[in-house]
């Protein structure tokens, strides 16, 4: 247990780092200023995954239905 609060310890650590790092390397960039681009990336991106999983369920009640409707056929020529 002790190890696992350590490792996310350190990740957050190193991730506070970097983007303190990125900060001072970057003066044109802020963070009030990023903060909304990353909203709406990642609004984006929320989008196209229920977009994704939309078709992909579509997508799968299609095949069923075909695969129903062929083995129907099936059974009526025998």
């Amino acid at each position: 247990m002790r190890g696992i609060i350590g490792y996310i310890f350190f990740f957050t650590v190193g991730l506070i780092s970097a983007g303190a790092y990125f900060y001072q390397l970057h003066p044109e960039h802020s963070i009030d200023g990023d903060v909304p681009r990353l909203r709406k990336d990642v609004d984006d991106a929320l989008d196209r995954g229920r977009r994704l999983r939309e078709a992909w369920n579509a997508c799968g009640a299609s095949d069923e239905a075909s695969t129903q409707s062929t083995v129907q056929r099936g059974d009526k020529q025998d």
